[in-house]
């Protein structure tokens, strides 16, 4: 990892340490449809919920997606993977029930992942990779290790390829904050997306998968800002 995305990456985790305690109150806050974001990107695994399909989530945090994933797959066997210490352990005091989960500490530039995935899934967490590069590249990592058939599910915030909507996109976002947060706050928030995020262009995303050798592509949900998009090897 070069200088540059190893400060950001660094700069990222050091973040998200001090925020895990206050992390669930403030995504329901600041991410509009925040829940029913992460139910359309569970719903949208093809499989039976009795099997016992391997799934890896990556950029778990608390354990919101992971959570909904376990719920309609009790079976799974799952890998929760994330940056952050912090993060992680708020997720295995969630599942402290469960003995069968795995839990992986590494940034998305360091990860390796295993081959035969049944799915592999994210939420929030693949745009802080730096460049466009970087973003195709780790699709491409995903696609070697999910088996034939298998779906890459990314709930993420992505950019419009049109000014007019982007700011658009970019004027409900705040709204919907403001109805939430202090403007001091929401200015905090702001601040942090200019400092650490790297948002896609939405049809970028879809065409870089379709480049790296996923042979369908598809988008489940969309609302401004915040889609998921769906990829089948």
């Amino acid at each position: 990892m070069d200088d540059d995305r190893l400060r950001k990456m660094d700069s990222i985790r050091r973040d998200f340490s001090v925020r895990s305690d206050d992390y669930d109150r403030d995504i329901v806050m600041t991410v509009p449809n925040y829940h029913k974001m992460l139910e359309a990107a569970v719903g949208s695994l093809p499989f039976e919920e009795d099997e016992p399909i391997k799934v890896i989530d990556l950029g778990t945090g608390t354990g919101s997606m992971a959570a909904r994933v376990l719920q309609r797959f009790p079976r799974c066997r799952l890998t929760c993977v994330d940056m952050t210490k912090e993060m992680l352990d708020k997720a295995k005091a969630r599942f402290n029930d469960r003995s069968d989960i795995t839990y992986v500490e590494r940034d998305f530039y360091e990860l390796q992942l295993p081959e035969g995935c049944d799915a592999v899934v994210s939420s929030l967490a693949l745009h802080h990779l730096m460049t466009g590069d970087d973003k195709q590249n780790f699709y491409e990592k995903v696609l070697r290790s999910l088996r034939l058939g298998g779906v890459f599910v990314n709930a993420d915030a992505v950019l419009s390829a049109d000014e007019w909507v982007e700011d658009l996109n970019k004027r409900k976002w705040v709204e919907f904050m403001r109805t939430n947060m202090s403007e001091q706050e929401v200015n905090a928030v702001l601040e942090r997306h200019r400092r650490e995020d790297s948002l896609p262009v939405f049809t970028d995303q879809l065409r870089w998968l379709t480049e790296v050798g996923f042979s369908k592509v598809d988008v489940i949900w969309k609302d401004h800002m915040g889609a998921v998009v769906w990829a089948r090897r």
